[in-house]
C-alpha cells in the first residue's frame, strides 16, 4: 500500500500535469496518470488516444478493454498498477494519431520519472515502441524485444527497474489471433517473474513542487 505521503505527493504531481503548458503537445487534451493506493507495479503506455483526452484516463477505448481482459485473466487489477503514458498529452488534434517528437518525449520523461520514483514499482510492463524506446534509446521494432525482462534505469534515475516489453494491445485489433497470443505470454511472464523491490527512495518533496 502506498503511504500517505506517496498519496500526497502523486496528487500534487497530477496537478502539475493537469495545468502543464511545457509544449504545444497541451492543445491537443491530455490524460492523466491512473494510480490507487495498492498499486505496486507500474504500466507504460505510449501516447494518449482520443478517448484518453476525452475522459483524462489512460488505456481507455478498445485497446484498454483488451488489455483489462488479460490482466484480469491472471488475477491482475487496474489498481494493481499506476498506468501512465510516455507522453501525458495528445500528439494529434481531432480523432486521427499523430508522433510525438523527441523533444516532447524528453520533457515528458520529468513527470514519468518523478511517477516512478515515487510509486517505486516492482516491475514495469512497457507497451509498444515508444515506451521501449524511452528505456532503450532506440527504434528497433518491440517483437524484437518483447517476451524477457531486462533492467534498465531512465534517463535522469538512480534505480534500475524490471523492465518487460510487449505491443500495444492495439495491435489486437488488427492482428486479433497474434496479438492475444503475444499479449498473454507476456502478462503471464510478467505475472509469474519475481524480482527484489527496488530501493527505497528518500522522498524530499522539494523535489516534486516544480517540474
Amino acid at each position: 500500500m502506498l503511504s500517505n505521503k506517496q498519496i500526497r505527493l502523486l496528487e500534487l504531481l497530477d496537478k502539475q500535469v493537469k495545468n502543464c503548458r511545457g509544449c504545444l503537445l497541451h492543445n491537443n487534451g491530455k490524460s492523466i496518470p491512473y494510480w490507487k493506493s495498492e498499486s505496486k507495479y507500474a504500466i507504460i503506455s505510449e501516447t494518449p488516444n482520443y478517448n484518453e483526452v476525452r475522459t483524462k484516463l489512460p488505456l481507455m477505448g478498445a485497446a484498454g478493454e483488451i488489455l483489462r481482459e488479460q490482466l484480469g485473466r491472471v488475477g491482475f487489477s487496474s489498481k494493481d498498477f499506476l498506468i501512465i503514458n510516455t507522453v501525458q498529452f495528445r500528439a494529434a488534434s481531432g480523432t486521427g494519431n499523430g508522433k510525438p517528437d523527441e523533444g516532447q518525449i524528453i520533457t515528458c520523461q520529468n513527470y514519468l520519472r518523478k511517477y516512478l520514483k515515487i510509486v517505486n514499482p516492482e516491475k514495469i510492463l512497457c507497451l509498444g515502441n515508444y515506451a521501449k524506446y524511452i528505456f532503450t534509446g532506440n527504434t528497433q521494432g518491440v517483437l524484437r524485444e518483447r517476451g524477457k525482462f531486462q533492467h534498465f534505469k531512465l534517463n535522469g534515475s538512480e534505480v534500475e527497474y524490471p523492465v518487460l516489453f510487449t505491443i500495444n494491445p492495439a495491435y489486437c485489433i488488427y492482428n486479433m489471433e497474434e496479438g492475444t497470443r503475444i499479449l498473454q505470454q507476456d502478462i503471464k511472464l510478467f505475472k509469474d517473474s519475481k524480482f527484489e523491490k527496488p530501493m527505497d527512495w528518500f522522498l524530499d518533496e522539494s523535489d516534486f513542487l516544480i517540474i
